[in-house]
């Protein structure tokens, strides 16, 4: 994973992969148990508003 901000910047249309928000929603998702395709799809949902 990237290394997390302090502070959301809420970019749009979708939250940067930085954001401590999709760090947390990733968190929450258990990804770091998944790899490869599995990990992209969950930060791609993690990243949507």
């Amino acid at each position: 994973m990237a290394k997390v901000k302090k502070k959301c910047c809420r970019s749009k249309p979708k939250r940067c992969k930085s954001c401590p928000v999709v760090h947390l929603r990733l968190q929450k998702a258990g990804a770091a148990d998944l790899s490869g395709k599995a990990y992209q799809k969950a930060v791609k949902i993690a990243r949507v508003y």
